[in-house]
């Protein structure tokens, strides 16, 4: 296993036969491929799923924390989220899966 510091990097090493595989952010490998005309495969199941949280003072008063709750199932459910995602991302479904997530 090798591990590197710069994106560019990766992709040199896995063209040039330094390494068999890479692991990398799938949309970053994506952009790539689009980039510079490359061909990788992906494989079909993740690696690994990342939460993503956000931090608000244990002193707020003023509700913030369940007021984006309760913004962000609102969004998944209308379908603004995969709206936003998808504007930016290919695959706006594979984001959507915070529902997988226990807490």
């Amino acid at each position: 296993m090798i591990s590197l510091n710069h994106r560019e990097l990766i992709f040199t090493f896995q063209q040039k036969g330094y390494v068999d595989a890479i692991g990398a952010h799938e949309e970053s490998i994506i952009q790539y491929m689009k980039d510079y005309n490359a061909n990788f495969r992906i494989l079909e199941e993740p690696l690994m799923r990342v939460g993503i949280g956000v931090a608000f003072s244990k002193n707020d008063k003023r509700d913030l924390c369940e007021k984006l709750d309760k913004t962000l199932k609102e969004m998944r459910k209308d379908g603004t989220s995969k709206k936003i995602i998808g504007k930016y991302l290919s695959d706006p479904e594979k984001y959507l899966e915070v529902d997988d997530f226990a807490y």
